[in-house]
């Protein structure tokens, strides 16, 4: 868990010196600084949309809207109505998600952000990552297959077995073609 001085050394810098799309966010983050309650319950994730509970607040640069809570199943963009339900519920667990150029090499950024809990290891991976390691595991596998072949043929030459040495090239020759190499 995140102590207080960290989250209210992260806020007072990002209130200072982030340009956030909106100006209630300013709000609610002052709002948040002035409530050990409230702050006690905040943490910091990425993917707050995920959580039972998530706000996202996000910077001038940001391709988003730049204040939403997400509740359950339902999402809120009314400053007045997101502000009171993080009030009326104080006891309960708020997820942060804050948006802004470059948080990943931001250190007081990384010293609040924890790990979402209600995200599976596949969430953390884009589908574009899941695609090139996907790919590559192709690739491995496929190169596997060859060597095994090539070892299989190898071992015919040695022991000077015609069949197995015929039955090999023929597996590695259908192979070849089926990659195109």
């Amino acid at each position: 868990m995140i102590n207080l001085e960290d989250k209210r050394a992260f806020i007072t810098w990002l209130v200072e010196t982030i340009t956030l799309k909106e100006k209630e966010a300013y709000w609610i983050l002052n709002y948040l600084l002035n409530h050990d309650a409230i702050l006690n319950r905040v943490v910091f994730v990425e993917q707050a949309d995920k959580t039972p509970r998530g706000l996202v607040i996000a910077d001038t640069r940001e391709n988003q809207d730049g204040l939403v809570l997400f509740k359950e199943t339902q999402s809120f963009t009314d400053a007045q109505q997101i502000f009171h339900e993080i009030r009326m519920n104080y006891k309960d667990p708020l997820y942060i998600e804050i948006c802004f150029k470059n948080r990943e090499f931001n250190q007081l950024y990384q010293t609040v952000i924890e790990d979402n809990p209600f995200l599976s290891a596949f969430d953390l991976i884009s589908t574009e990552m899941f695609h090139r390691i996907e790919e590559d595991f192709k690739q491995k596998q496929s190169e596997k297959e060859v060597e095994y072949l090539l070892t299989k043929i190898n071992d015919a030459i040695d022991s000077n077995n015609q069949q197995e040495f015929i039955y090999w090239s023929d597996e590695y020759q259908k192979r070849k073609n089926k990659s195109g190499g």
